[in-house]
């Protein structure tokens, strides 16, 4: 699959455009973002996830900034960030996945808690500046709908995404999420 999705970093918004595909042991994401206007590339991002969606390697790079590389150990992920200001390797226990910017980390969530039965999951928030912390990621399912494709149409789950005391509204058809509010969209 390939698309390309608008997402909105605080104030600025880019254009992450990006390629996902499965193979024997799990699935990987590619994705790179850049200013809609300028085109200048702003960050990439990479995601492999094994057959049961648990986090393999997620590795963020922002051109001329921070490189991250995060990998799921035995009781929690670990990160190793590499920036201006040197580089540092950090712990986060519990941790199972990685949520940052980036909409793939919607999809990963969606499909282990999927996988799990869960609703929950820990995971450690990589986003510039990149202090790595645990946060607690609720997906609530809310309703199914029908939305258009370019095929005809396909039911989309509505739901409530939760990520620690930040709420907003998710609509993820089952290859992709389309729409979370106040972070992305799917655009082409």
């Amino acid at each position: 699959m390939q698309g390309v999705y608008r997402v909105t970093l605080g104030s600025r918004e880019v254009l992450e455009t990006f390629v996902a595909a499965s193979g024997p042991a799990g699935w990987r994401y590619f994705g790179r973002a850049h200013e809609p206007d300028s085109g200048r590339e702003v960050f990439r991002v990479d995601l492999v996830v094994d057959s049961g969606w648990r986090l393999v390697r997620f590795r963020w790079t922002e051109l001329g900034g921070a490189k991250v590389v995060a990998i799921r150990r035995d009781g929690g992920v670990e990160a190793w960030i590499d920036g201006p200001g040197g580089g540092r390797q950090e712990w986060v226990p519990s941790a199972d996945s990685v949520w940052s910017a980036s909409p793939s980390s919607l999809l990963v969530l969606d499909r282990l808690l999927q996988a799990t039965g869960g609703r929950e999951a820990s995971a450690v928030r990589l986003e510039s500046p990149f202090e790595p912390r645990a946060v607690l990621v609720r997906l609530v399912p809310k309703a199914t709908r029908q939305v258009a494709t370019p095929g005809g149409s396909s039911e989309a789950r509505e739901m409530s995404i939760e990520v620690g005391d930040d709420r907003s509204a998710g609509l993820l058809r089952a290859d992709l999420p389309l729409t979370a509010e106040g972070w992305f969209e799917l655009v082409g």
